[in-house]
């Protein structure tokens, strides 16, 4: 049983994006088999981002897993500094302390085949539409939304969703986690005006 828990303790280290997509990232030689992975972003017709536009987490990244499956708080703040420095390097600059931001982030990880299959499709309305052939796998998904803070809508979503594997070594699950992080905001516009970096 403990090493069942274990093995989907840090499931999202073990991420990945299909192979079609193009990143700067590369991917480990160990994770290739992996490649099988589902991106989908939308945004509302209301979002312009402009040079300028700030952002600032509004409670961090929430995890929804399966009872008795642990993630790593070393990992959430992995992806978070991931996330972070991707933003960045979009455009985007984040609020001073103390400031009212353009856009709130939200993010959300969600492990486990049966909770992807529901969860998301609740908090999306669609599903990203992964299809495991390979039982010995798990799906894990990471959502990123940026919220106005003063209407409350979704301007921006993006969702990955992977498979993932408790066998990579430490260095192959972060390189792997910032190309999923990369894929992952890919699609976020760049505001009009900025510079990427």
């Amino acid at each position: 049983m403990k090493q069942h828990v274990l093995r989907l303790a840090a499931p999202l280290l073990a991420l990945n994006l299909l192979a079609c997509t193009q990143v700067e990232v590369e991917e480990p030689e160990a994770v290739k088999p992996l490649r099988q992975a589902s991106v989908v972003s939308t945004s509302s017709s209301t979002f312009h981002p402009r040079a300028g536009d700030t952002v600032s987490w509004a409670d961090g990244i929430s995890v929804q897993a399966p009872d008795g499956i642990d993630v790593d708080e070393k990992l959430i703040e992995l992806l978070r500094s991931d996330i972070d420095s991707e933003v960045v390097a979009r455009g985007y600059k984040f609020a001073p302390q103390g400031s009212k931001p353009t856009y709130l982030l939200h993010g959300v990880m969600v492990l486990g085949n049966e909770l992807n299959e529901t969860q998301l499709r609740d908090i999306l309305g669609f599903e990203p539409g992964l299809v495991i052939r390979d039982q010995n796998y798990q799906k894990g998904s990471l959502l990123l939304l940026l919220v106005n803070p003063i209407t409350t809508i979704t301007e921006w979503r993006s969702v990955v969703q992977v498979l993932t594997s408790a066998e990579l070594t430490e260095k192959e699950n972060e390189a792997r986690l910032a190309y999923v992080v990369h894929s992952l905001l890919r699609p976020l516009p760049v505001p009009e005006g900025a510079v990427q970096q």
